[in-house]
This record gives structure tokens, C-alpha cells and sequence, in this order.
């Protein structure tokens, strides 16, 4: 299945400013066009309801409003009914505005996010949609590291039947590293993690300095969680340990580092630590999908009743997705048991 990248930037908990103050609206005219400042104030402070309130807002007023859409899209792309109740206005978008990088990379975030949900059958039957999506936008737009990462992914995690290709996600790392040195780090570590090369990635993360960029700590953050995970799937859970405890260490209010590290702590069967661990996630993130994992950390510990109240809590913001249909099975069971 084609990795979805998106909700990444969803899980930071980096505190930042308060968004910027709304354009004012003169009588008989559109909102003027929003800004990504605002839009990334809201993600950095975790307020993602926030950030869909307001694209919605801001497309209703003006439906050329390609910078809305495209966050509309990114917070939206996880949920199907709400991808498919926006589709018409994403794709009148691109229509209209065939120049803008931000419209067709909303597009392919939509058939990205249908891949993710949906399994192998819905990632190769809308793979044309995404490819065409990601790299006109990176033509439109070279600079934008956002879209350039989420092609790269695309090129290492599709078949080559459908356009997945190694080599091209390797040559669109280093075509960046020459726009943008730094960030192109965090792209060749990510074709490092693919190839399961994880020396390679790790010096390469562990090389970079934030400085002043007030973006760069959030791009690093999410580097490392992928890192971690990839690492789990791969059963390097002491190796995943460390990266988590260094990236929590850096950023102690991301869930998803703490949820990372709590899953690579009970695969090392450290109960009760690891039950610590996603408590603290769920406190940072209620819906960040810790309860999972938690409740498996209960059933090891012979809680039945806390697994399965884990379970339903998980089960109460998590309609569909990786994990949903084991957690039914897994409740099922516990209940009948």
C-alpha cells in the first residue's frame, strides 16, 4: 500500500504562535486569497478541526482559493466521506486554475489518502491519479519540499507497473538537494529508509541543525517518527527505541513519538514502561490511535477490562483504516471470552 504522509504533519505538537489575524472583507467582495502562515499555526498547535473550519470557510467564499484547498484536502484525506463531499470542488479547481501547483497536489492528496484506506486494489487502480497529481504539481512548483516528498513516496512505494520507480525517487531527492541542501537530507534519508539502510538514514537525520528555521524542527520530527516506525517494521525495535527516545527527547510534545515509542517498548515486552508511554500520548493526542496498542498492553498484563475499554475507545474515533478491522475481531473475542 502507498504510504500516506499526511498525517504526519497532523501528530506535531510544536508550540507556535496563534494564527494570523483574518483578512478583512469588503462588502460585494471575495475573501482575499489565505496564506500558508495561518493555516500551519493551526497544524503546529494541533487544531485540526480548526484548520478544516476554516478552509471550508475560505472556499465558500472564494472557490479559487487554491492554498484552502489544499489544506482542506491534507486534513480531510483520511476520512471518505468528507474526501468524496470535496472531490468536485478540488478537481473544479484544478480546472480552472491549470497553473496552480497547490490544485493538482490536492487531487493526488485525495486519491493518496483512498490508497491509504483502501487497500492494494484502490492504490493501483488510482495510482495514475496520484503520480499525475504529485509531479504536476513538483513541475509547477520545484521548490516546495512538501510536494516534492510526497512524489518521492509515491515513486518508492508503487509498483513499477504503475510508475514506481527507485531511481526517480532518488534523482528527485538530489535535483532538490540542489534547490534546498537541508531538506534534501531529509528526503535522501527517506529513500534510506525505503532500502532499509538505516546507518545511512540515521547520520544523515542526526546531521542536521535546526538553527533559526522555524519549520525545519517539525520536517526533522516527522523524519525520525517515519524512521522509528519503518524501523519497527522491520523488528529493529531497539534500534526503534532509541530513535524515539532521542525524538521525544527533542520533541516532547509530539503523540505520535511517544505512541512510537511506546509500541517499540512493548514489542521488547516492557509492559508496564510502555503503558506509561502511550498514556502519554493519549494526553497529548486523545485520537492519535495509541488506544491500540494500549490495550494491547493491558491483555498482556491480564486487564481484560482495560483492553477492551482501550479498544472501544480506539474504535470511537477510528471508523476505518489500518488496525480498525483486528481491533473489531480483538473486541469481539474479549467480549465473548
Amino acid at each position: 500500500m502507498f504510504v500516506h504522509y499526511f498525517f504526519a504533519i497532523m501528530q506535531i505538537r510544536t508550540s507556535f504562535l496563534t494564527a494570523l489575524a483574518l483578512a478583512l472583507v469588503l462588502p460585494g467582495q471575495a475573501r482575499a486569497q489565505s496564506s500558508d502562515a495561518e493555516f500551519l499555526a493551526l497544524l503546529k498547535a494541533q487544531k485540526t478541526s480548526d484548520v478544516e473550519t476554516l478552509a471550508r470557510e475560505r472556499v465558500s467564499q472564494n472557490p479559487k482559493d487554491d492554498i484552502a484547498w489544499s489544506y482542506l484536502a491534507q486534513v480531510v484525506s483520511g476520512n471518505a466521506k468528507k474526501r468524496e463531499e470535496i472531490r468536485p470542488g478540488v478537481e473544479k479547481c484544478r480546472a480552472e486554475l491549470p497553473g496552480s501547483a497547490r490544485c493538482h497536489h490536492a487531487v493526488g492528496t485525495l486519491y493518496a489518502g483512498v490508497a491509504s484506506s483502501d487497500g492494494n486494489t484502490a492504490a493501483l487502480k488510482y495510482a495514475s491519479n496520484i503520480k499525475e497529481g504529485f509531479a504536476k504539481a513538483v513541475e509547477l512548483d520545484p521548490k516546495n519540499y512538501r510536494m516534492r516528498r510526497d512524489l518521492i513516496q509515491f515513486y518508492l512505494q508503487a509498483p513499477a507497473l504503475v510508475g514506481g520507480s527507485v531511481r526517480r525517487a532518488v534523482e528527485n531527492a538530489n535535483d532538490f538537494s540542489k534547490i534546498d541542501p537541508v531538506r534534501g537530507l531529509l528526503l535522501r534519508a527517506g529513500v534510506h529508509v525505503y532500502e532499509k539502510e538505516w546507518d545511512k538514514a540515521e547520520t544523515l537525520l542526526s546531521g542536521i541543525r535546526t538553527t533559526d528555521d522555524l519549520e525545519l524542527p517539525d520536517l526533522l520530527t516527522q523524519a525520525n517518527v517515519s524512521l522509528g516506525f519503518a524501523m519497527i517494521g522491520d523488528k529493529q525495535y531497539a534500534r526503534a527505541k532509541t530513535v524515539f527516545e532521542r525524538t521525544v527527547s527533542a520533541s516532547p510534545n509530539t503523540a505520535i513519538a511517544h505512541m512510537g515509542l511506546g509500541r517499540a517498548l512493548l514489542e521488547q515486552k516492557q509492559t508496564d514502561a510502555a503503558i506509561a508511554t502511550l498514556e502519554r500520548a493519549i494526553a497529548l493526542d486523545a485520537k492519535v490511535g495509541a488506544h491500540y496498542r494500549l490495550s494491547i498492553a493491558y491483555e498482556m498484563k491480564g486487564d481484560k477490562q482495560k483492553a477492551i475499554a482501550a479498544l472501544e475507545q480506539f474504535l470511537s474515533y477510528r471508523a476505518a483504516g489500518p488496525g480498525v478491522d483486528e481491533a473489531k475481531k480483538r473486541l469481539a473475542n474479549m467480549r465473548q471470552g
